[in-house]
């Protein structure tokens, strides 16, 4: 079943049980109040004729008739010392009692004693009880079913005088099966069905306009290609959580557009850089095929330029394997409590047994420990100080210097060397990106060193940093939070 089906069974479902149910409690509170309501009237008139007995020893119909002044409710009173009956009602027109009401009326008295005696009398006379009950000091209260399906409520009393009994009896037709009341439910109904409808209707149009940043979604994704990565979502309207979802979704295709265009660019450069070791091997291999054979110096020299350019695409694709590795998260990162202060040390003797003709200085302070990778973190100064070897003449400086400050460590290699442009600082850590005065057959390199660079302070939770004047120096700082033992 489609969301938008469901979205809507589930709305109007939820207003119709709601609607249901108010009905019903409506409904209910009508027969409900309006018994009370006749509870309030027959108690009112048995004691109101009660309060007039007493005062004056007696009844007649006139005045039986002036006490139930509400039209409604009917009333007798039947003496049963004299056996006289007094009605508001004319006999001839009774339909709720029958014609010998003063005998039924005698005998009841005289089955009270016998529990529910009287309910056969009601019978007799055609009314069925549903309910009987004592109301507190004002008699008894029955709700009966005559044979036209009407509901009375009966309130009766027996009031004794010094000289005579009398039994007051007041009754009211309720109207909950009569034809207000029926109207009242088809009007009920009507309402209902009305408001199940438009619920239904509304409930649809909901569905609908929560589901179209779906639509839009859905037709976004279809016209985005590996061609066109420009399609966006439209995201005005309402902060809600579909606005949020598009906004998810535009972050998504950005970065799918950002990896695509750097893939591409990667492939560019790739090639470019694989394109020239491949022609110079190409061209020496040739040389020997024409002359080296029978000149030893043209052999060699085609050697040596092979495995130079041999070695250099080992390295470039090494390069470029790491840095592959490093996005897919394939590359495994130890972290562990170390010494920077060692790895710096450990460099400065491998430097001086390389003899670069480089004076190297350093300047440490001791027990700066971090947590990190010692591998990545000793490749990462390797590539700063291959950088400053490359670019600083003969008897140049380059100082390697570790050191503490507000809770973090720094390691920085300073060269004076050509230094970078300001422009080009921005720069250096893309792949393959070479500065113009580094553009020397001379100087070797790949231009993804300083990338990788960038991805292994990066995996470490550290941040790098560049100062540079043209011709004077260069300096790479890298900052790390200091371990301190729990």
């Amino acid at each position: 079943m489609a969301i938008a089906r469901k979205i809507t069974l589930l709305y109007s479902g939820i207003f119709t049980m709601s609607l249901l149910a108010i009905s019903a409690f409506l409904a209910f509170n009508f027969t409900v109040l309006q018994q009370q309501e006749a509870r309030q009237h027959l108690m009112s008139n048995v004691m109101e004729i009660e309060s007039f007995l007493q005062r004056n020893g007696g009844i007649d119909t006139h005045t039986l008739r002036s006490i139930i002044q509400d039209d409604s409710s009917e009333a007798r009173v039947y003496n049963i010392t004299s056996g006289e009956l007094y009605c508001t009602y004319a006999e001839d027109d009774a339909e709720i009692f029958l014609e010998d009401a003063k005998n039924r009326l005698k005998e009841r008295l005289e089955y009270a004693s016998e529990g529910d005696g009287d309910i056969e009398l009601f019978r007799q006379e055609g009314l069925e009880i549903e309910a009987r009950r004592v109301v507190h000091e004002i008699g008894m209260e029955y709700i009966l079913h005559n044979e036209a399906n009407e509901e009375i409520m009966l309130m009766a009393k027996e009031v004794v005088l010094e000289d005579e009994v009398y039994l007051v009896e007041t009754f009211e037709v309720l109207q909950m099966n009569s034809g207000l009341f029926q109207e009242f439910i088809w009007k009920l109904a009507l309402c209902d069905l009305v408001g199940i409808l438009c619920s239904i209707l509304i409930a649809k149009y909901i569905s609908r306009r929560i589901l179209q940043p779906v639509d839009a979604i859905r037709e976004a994704a279809e016209r985005i290609t590996i061609e066109d990565l420009s399609q966006r979502i439209d995201i005005s309207g309402p902060d809600d959580e579909m606005k949020e979802l598009s906004i998810t979704f535009n972050s998504m295709i950005n970065r799918l557009e950002k990896s695509f265009v750097r893939q591409n660019q990667f492939i560019s450069d790739a090639s470019h850089e694989l394109r020239t070791p491949i022609s110079v091997i190409q061209g020496y291999a040739n040389l020997i095929n024409r002359w080296g054979k029978s000149d030893p110096e043209v052999l060699q020299e085609s050697i040596d330029s092979i495995l130079s350019e041999t070695e250099h695409m080992s390295s470039l694709i090494g390069k470029l394997l790491f840095l592959a590795k490093g996005e897919q998260n394939k590359v495994l990162v130890q972290k562990q409590v170390m010494s920077l202060t060692e790895i710096v040390e450990d460099l400065e003797k491998e430097m001086e047994v390389l003899e670069t003709k480089r004076n190297l200085h350093l300047e440490k302070e001791q027990d700066v420990q971090i947590y990190a990778d010692p591998d990545l973190i000793k490749q990462l100064l390797w590539i700063y100080l291959e950088n400053a070897m490359k670019y600083t003449k003969e008897n140049g400086n380059i100082t390697l210097r570790v050191w503490k400050e507000r809770g973090f460590a720094f390691v920085s290699v300073t060269d004076d060397g050509a230094g970078i442009a300001e422009a080009e600082l921005d720069k250096i850590f893309d792949r393959f990106y070479r500065v113009d005065q580094s553009r020397n057959k001379e100087i070797s390199g790949t231009g993804l060193g300083l990338s990788i660079a960038k991805w292994i302070v990066d995996s470490l939770g550290g941040e790098v940093s560049v100062e540079s004047e043209v011709g004077i120096s260069t300096t790479f700082t890298t900052k790390f939070v200091i371990y301190h033992e729990k």
